[in-house]
């Protein structure tokens, strides 16, 4: 961190060993990999504390702290008692956050009604932390946050009768600590101090060493967010659930579980999501750390360790080399989302998603009660719309050398996924769930010109011949209202790992949507296999809802496993066209003698 000499020395640039590089471009990666990242991460925390100090102006007022100098010298100071100390809390994935979001309102790209000094003064907090974990003696004023202090990786003390900003002093000498507070003096580590609660489990030499970080301002990724105590209740349910999730990772999937022990730092515990829909980010700026809602069980926690995890590495690798330069021409189509997605986020996704589907490639060799069933079917899904994605990825001229090396590296690991057998049932089931969220997705975004639905329902309304489209091909409008494209996908979730649970759903079909999104009554019949019920419902949903996109795609899968034909076909390759004429001639009936009319083109 200081400069004795620096400029006598010729830059150093970050190299990936090419077993690691290899690994990685699979999809991969063992702890020497992470190892190698965590090198490059330090550099770009350094980067940033750099860039930081640079940006900072005289003129920014940081009273009633000192100034960033006075912070910055005793960082300085701390690192040259203990570098390898101070270098373990700058990896502490919330200072990456801070970092950032200080940097992009130093710039002017981030606004906050947060006077300027308190998002600074993280430094000083910064300071004062390093300063009791490598034992030197100090006196640092720091600010006061809704009504806590909180030091990075220690924990926080509550000032009580302070506004919403204000400042306290922090010393300490010879790493004991005080925080000054209306009240009296708080010990770092003592009474009335909250200590930022972690978690370590052990499983056949792997271990998982993480915080539990419901203190740190910064934790939530974007904006900052007040502390969030987690209960006696909650604390244990986490601490359960990872000691079980660690276990079964390690046992099932030891080479995803590797990595995680040297690279994942903290969770950012968040409140319980929709069943089968966990919550879950991370970030480049904050590599080693997750958000996650509370999961149900221990295999949901598993799986999405492993999803966030993927993100993380490559987050990393994308501080060495851009994987794209601009953006197609239109949004693209992402199969884990409701949104078009740019290319960037297609990228993290299928990453992500890579991993999710060698998770359950292994995993339901574990398994063979439901849980191996709902293994089977996320694995034929995942690997079919990974390939698939990859495919599109591969056709785009804005990769980079080192994004095509990429995704040549994930198309070979989705290659191998393809020979490997799933059993009849959840193979069909995944089949359904693939073309029902891409013919959603279509319904959503996907728009016809408007001559050439016109053309189409003047023909239809003349009893014509059916015309074959002449104008361009559809375009991407995003639709915000798109939500729980995968509805019947976690209906079948559901069926097949609690079927007492579907059956309670099945008892009141008209209040579905409560319990999930984008779900309908007809859905409800489809994934129990009454396809006579649910195409009538299908159909009764387009007499009220002539729009509907989940009755159009319903309807679309029902006919496909009931009534193949012409019809079936057009729901499921431009389902949005026949909408869109169906919607043009105003009328509500026929949808089915219109779909077979349209055809799949």
């Amino acid at each position: 961190m200081g400069n004795d000499g620096a400029a006598d020395r010729p830059p150093r640039y970050h190299r990936l060993d090419k077993q690691h590089v290899t690994a990685l471009f699979s999809g991969g990666g063992d702890a020497d990999s992470i190892a190698q990242l965590l090198t490059v991460e330090r550099s770009w925390r350094m980067l940033q504390l750099r860039a930081l100090l640079d940006i900072v102006r005289p003129e920014n007022d940081m009273r009633p702290l000192p100034s960033v100098e006075t912070a910055w010298e005793l960082l300085i100071e701390a690192e040259r008692r203990d570098p390898p100390e101070v270098a373990d809390l700058l990896l502490h994935p919330q200072v990456g956050v801070w970092a950032g979001y200080v940097l992009r309102r130093l710039r002017g790209t981030a606004q906050s009604p947060v006077p300027l000094w308190v998002d600074l003064g993280y430094l000083h907090t910064l300071a004062a932390a390093a300063a009791l974990r490598t034992g030197i003696d100090f006196r640092i004023t720091v600010p006061v946050r809704d009504g806590f202090t909180v030091l990075p990786t220690l924990g926080a003390a509550r000032v009580p009768g302070t506004g919403q900003w204000d400042h306290t002093d922090v010393h300490g000498a010879g790493g004991s600590g005080v925080v000054d507070t209306p009240g009296g003096e708080v010990p770092v580590g003592g009474n009335g101090w909250e200590a930022l609660p972690g978690v370590r489990v052990e499983a056949d030499g792997q271990t998982l060493a993480i915080h539990l970080d419901c203190l740190d301002p910064y934790r939530n990724l974007r904006a900052p967010t007040p502390p969030q105590l987690l209960n006696g209740s909650e604390l244990r349910h986490w601490r359960e659930l990872l000691t079980q999730a660690w276990r079964l990772l390690v046992e099932t999937s030891p080479l995803l579980a590797a990595p995680m022990a040297q690279g994942l730092f903290s969770l950012v515990p968040q409140p319980s999501a929709e069943r089968f829909r966990t919550m879950s980010a991370s970030a480049g700026d904050a590599f080693g750390s997750m958000i996650m809602s509370a999961p149900q069980d221990a295999v949901e926690l598993a799986v999405t360790m492993v999803h966030e995890f993927q993100h993380i590495k490559l987050g990393a690798l994308l501080h060495l080399a851009p994987l794209h330069t601009g953006e197609p021409a239109q949004s693209l189509y992402a199969p884990w989302r409701d949104d078009p997605r740019p290319l960037g986020g297609l990228l993290q996704g299928v990453y992500a998603f890579a991993g999710i589907t060698e998770f359950w490639r292994t995993f339901r060799g574990h398994s063979s009660d439901s849980i191996g069933v709902l293994a089977h079917f996320e694995f034929a899904r995942w690997r079919q719309q990974v390939r698939a994605t990859l495919a599109v990825l591969a056709e785009l001229p804005q990769l980079t050398a080192v994004g095509e090396d990429l995704v040549q590296g994930l198309i070979a690991t989705a290659d191998r996924w393809q020979s490997e057998s799933v059993p009849e049932r959840p193979l069909a089931a995944a089949d359904a769930a693939v073309t029902d969220h891409r013919a959603r997705w279509r319904i959503h975004h996907l728009q016809h010109p408007a001559d050439v639905v016109a053309a189409l329902a003047m023909s239809w309304a003349a009893g014509n011949d059916r015309p074959e489209p002449a104008g361009p091909p559809p375009i991407v409008t995003a639709d915000p209202n798109a939500r729980g494209l995968d509805a019947r996908a976690v209906l079948t979730l559901w069926r097949l790992t609690d079927a007492a649970g579907f059956e309670q759903l099945r008892r009141d079909p008209s209040s579905i949507g409560v319990h999930v999104t984008g779900a309908i009554a007809a859905d409800l019949a489809y994934v129990a296999g009454d396809l006579d019920q649910a195409r009538q419902g299908y159909l009764t949903e387009l007499t009220t809802d002539p729009g509907s996109p989940s009755a159009w795609a319903g309807l679309g899968l029902v006919l496909t496993a009931g009534w193949p034909g012409r019809a079936a076909d057009a729901l499921r390759h431009r389902p949005e066209l026949v909408r869109a004429v169906h919607r043009s001639t105003g009328e509500i009936g026929n949808p089915v003698q219109l779909a077979d009319w349209i055809g799949p083109g």
